[in-house]
């Protein structure tokens, strides 16, 4: 019997796929192809975020450039940058709850409204992540472009279950952030978040949260101990979910069509999808940042609770606390060490007043032993861990080289503006120098990874929920 032939006589679930799979690449890839951008940062504008406010304002017209370049746009009107800030609800601050800028092609507008904002108040741990998100799904994207937003916080939102919240059911105003990303996933708009470290893991349940709810959009959790990685983490991302965009266009009509139509599972689709394309021996850029996280049973059944729950009242009851420390070994060491180092130059500061939280009527206390509220955050300049010199190349060049390139599967992040960490563009480079444990990126070019297949998959099943 043909093997593409099923029991009935009729043709199988695979050749139906493999021959829409071969018409919708025909028809995606007419030579008159226009690939357009939009994306969106929103950043928590709160008084731990000066670095990653500070970095993103010096940085993104050299971002913007790379993007253009190396994302091969044809006009500067292909790419438009939007520009989302928040803070916290009253009475936990009261200057504002979100800001938006709107899009725009002119870069130097986005520079200015980036330098416009300055790190201050807060309340309360949690943040208005949640009507930043809002605001961000809520702008004019076009409906021909490729989405992204690009969240950088180092606070969770309100209402994951976290000591101290003043809004403890969650966000005033009435969204869930769970609704908010499955929203932007039937939109095609993927969430990319930047997890501003160690601040992030000293909530007990934030990390997770935010690996689930980019899980939710087919994006990715991006974890960064110094600001000065910013540029290279959002450059690569990018350039990696244009790749995914690519595939989504040519292949997701057939893919949601075998996951929603058939009711086959993603994961099988994945695999299949996987290895037709690489057959046709298709290659994608791929950002790879190191993780600081240990692998724990705890933190995995957080995020799969978040994962599959509606709203976040539904997960809470469901979370266990993670024992222990959420860091690997290796940052510990490496933390420890340079705060030995640093410690003895250390200027003097006077201790930090008792009152500079506002007590919030009717939060929940915190169980014996518990700090009242959640831990204060931290600077995450203040650690010196994963610093490098000045002269540190920027994925195996100069930081002052040529603009962004993929060449021989190396990359070199031209102008972006380093003195900490370290970013490469290929982990080959890597070998030649010791391992002296910063924090490393790096972007490579090579065959499609059944990680991405299955983010193309998802991507493709909850944008097929709309058609």
């Amino acid at each position: 019997m043909d093997e593409d032939m099923d029991m009935s006589g009729g043709p199988s679930a695979q050749a139906v796929f493999q021959e829409a799979f071969n018409e919708q690449v025909a028809a995606t890839t007419a030579p008159g192809d226009r690939k357009m951008l939009d994306l969106v940062f929103v950043q928590d504008c709160t008084g731990s975020q000066g670095s990653y406010i500070s970095s993103a304002t010096k940085n993104i017209e050299i971002i913007c450039e790379n993007i253009y370049q190396s994302g091969k746009l044809q006009t500067r009107e292909d790419l438009r940058v939007g520009l989302v800030a928040y803070r916290d609800h009253p009475p936990q601050d009261h200057t504002y709850v979100t800001k938006n800028f709107g899009f725009s092609s002119d870069i130097s507008k986005v520079h200015r409204d980036l330098s416009s904002l300055y790190a201050s108040g807060g309340g309360d741990g949690p943040e208005a992540v949640t009507a930043g998100l809002v605001e961000a799904l809520n702008m004019d994207w076009r409906p021909q472009a490729s989405k992204m937003v690009v969240l950088i916080a180092d606070a969770p939102p309100h209402g994951i279950g976290e000591y101290g919240d003043g809004f403890e059911d969650g966000s005033p105003d009435g969204f869930d952030p769970l609704q908010v990303a499955r929203e932007m996933a039937t939109r095609g708009i993927t969430l990319f978040f930047v997890a501003c470290e160690p601040a992030l893991s000293s909530y007990s349940f934030a990390t997770d949260f935010f690996q689930a709810l980019t899980q939710i959009t087919s994006g990715i959790m991006l974890p960064l101990t110094t600001a000065d990685l910013l540029a290279h983490a959002i450059v690569g991302v990018v350039l990696e979910n244009l790749d995914m965009e690519r595939l989504v266009r040519e292949v997701g009509q057939a893919v949601a069509q075998r996951i929603l139509g058939n009711n086959e599972s993603v994961d099988d689709v994945a695999r299949e999808l996987h290895e037709k394309l690489l057959l046709r021996n298709e290659s994608t850029k791929k950002v790879v940042i190191e993780s600081i996280y240990k692998e724990s049973e705890e933190a995995k059944h957080n995020v799969e609770a978040f994962s599959q729950a509606n709203n976040l009242a539904e997960a809470r009851p469901h979370l266990r606390r993670v024992p222990g420390t959420r860091f690997t070994d290796k940052y510990l060491q490496v933390r420890m060490n340079s705060t030995r180092s640093s410690y003895s130059h250390a200027p003097s500061v006077p201790a930090r007043s008792p009152s500079y939280r506002t007590a919030v009527p009717g939060a929940p206390s915190s169980p014996p032993g518990a700090a009242a509220h959640s831990p204060p955050r931290k600077v995450v300049t203040d650690f010196a861990a994963f610093g490098a010199p000045k002269t540190a190349s920027v994925f195996g060049t100069a930081v002052a080289s040529t603009p962004f390139s993929l060449a021989g599967n190396k990359a070199a992040f031209g102008g972006i503006r380093n003195t900490g960490g370290r970013a490469y563009g290929d982990d080959d480079d890597d070998d030649e120098e010791e391992d002296d444990g910063k924090q490393k990126v790096f972007l490579r070019e090579d065959s499609i990874t059944l990680d991405q297949a299955r983010r193309i998959a998802m991507q493709s099943a909850w944008r097929g929920t709309r058609a």
